[in-house]
């Protein structure tokens, strides 16, 4: 077995969970006439499960889901949820009774302020199925993991190594790994 076909067995079932990750979040639009959130991590690399991913993502999923609680009122937040594990990593799709826009709001704010946000990737459909994007609210985009600049202007550009990046991230998930066991 070559080297590429042993990166492509695993690249294969991501893509697979990708694509039904995407049907469940538009199906779920559809059901529930709500926007739809995706939470899952941003981790570089073939491994998306290295060790201090479940601490990481469930400190930003309950981060997550306490600020979309403080906005809901009376009404109840999620018309549906459920979260999974998989190749692809942890993942909480959410049917949130929630305006689009200050759903895509509380994401963005938890992607830049909580102390894990960066390994956040949080994604919002609207109720039609379309993305809610950071562009279409004039935020801007998602920063690198190391500099300031934008992190699709970093990758296009080859700007960092990936050992440095993966340095990075590795400090990250060590982080949520000692959070979680002083809890």
């Amino acid at each position: 077995m070559s080297l590429n076909d042993t990166l492509a067995a695993p690249l294969a079932a991501i893509l697979a969970e990708r694509e039904a990750r995407w049907n469940m979040r538009r199906e779920l639009a559809a059901e529930h006439g709500h926007p739809v959130l995706s939470l899952t991590l941003n981790i570089p690399g073939a491994d998306k499960n290295p060790a201090g991913s479940a601490q990481a993502f469930d400190s930003l999923r309950q981060a997550l889901g306490r600020a979309i609680a403080r906005h809901c009122g009376h009404t109840a937040c999620f018309a549906a949820e459920t979260e999974r594990a998989g190749v692809d990593g942890p993942c909480w799709i959410a049917s949130v009774n929630l305006d689009p826009a200050l759903l895509k709001a509380l994401c963005v704010a938890m992607e830049e302020e909580h102390p894990l946000g960066r390994l956040a990737d949080a994604d919002v459909l609207n109720a039609q199925g379309q993305p809610v994007n950071r562009a279409d609210m004039g935020l801007p985009a998602r920063r690198c993991f190391l500099c300031e600049a934008p992190a699709s202007l970093c990758r296009r550009q080859g700007k960092h190594a990936p050992e440095e990046i993966m340095a990075h991230v590795r400090n990250l998930l060590a982080l949520a790994r000692s959070a979680d066991a002083s809890s």
